[in-house]
């Protein structure tokens, strides 16, 4: 995958922010229709904008095409956290999840992070597929889980987006420079 270029999105050059939304919801929906109520979108154009604005938005190109994204936010001085991790259904499967990762690892130390968080929502009602696959992956690279929350003490109000029970399993990794 030597030839995909990765990047913090900027306001000035960033053209991709109606298809990225696009492409995040239509992945949200594909892959979490069974938690959330229908019409639930993950992100709307003006939070796109927002995370844009605030440097927080990682993308990998390939081919002058957006082949991913993903959030990384700071939570702390030594702690950041990254989520809506996306590869473009036409890019999945070819390691760009991986490279975002690794990338957003990368910044996060850069930025002065010792850890990186994520969460990984859950239901409770159910076994979804894509939550083991994920479970396993965070694990293979890394990251351990330290914590499970309610949703609702999670992010305040989600509970009335979803359609069944869910818990915010919180996972963490110690970063190096090597």
């Amino acid at each position: 995958m030597d030839d995909v270029k990765l990047s913090i999105a900027n306001q000035k050059t960033f053209t991709y922010g109606d298809f990225l939304v696009k492409i995040i919801n239509r992945v949200y929906i594909e892959s979490e229709a069974e938690i959330w109520l229908d019409g639930h979108e993950r992100i709307s154009p003006e939070r796109m904008t927002e995370v844009v604005a605030a440097g927080e938005l990682l993308i990998a190109e390939k081919d002058n095409d957006i082949a991913g994204c993903v959030h990384l936010e700071r939570k702390s001085d030594n702690i950041y956290r990254f989520k809506m991790l996306v590869a473009n259904p036409k890019f999945k499967g070819t390691g760009i999840g991986s490279l975002l990762v690794n990338y957003a690892e990368k910044v996060a130390i850069d930025r002065g992070a010792k850890k990186m968080q994520l969460e990984l929502l859950v239901p409770t009602d159910f076994i979804l597929e894509d939550k083991i696959f994920l479970k396993n992956w965070y694990s293979r690279i890394g990251y351990k889980k330290i914590k499970t929350l309610e949703v609702g003490y999670v992010h305040k109000g989600l509970e009335k987006l979803l359609k069944t029970g869910c818990i915010a399993k919180v996972y963490e990794k110690t970063l190096s420079n090597s």
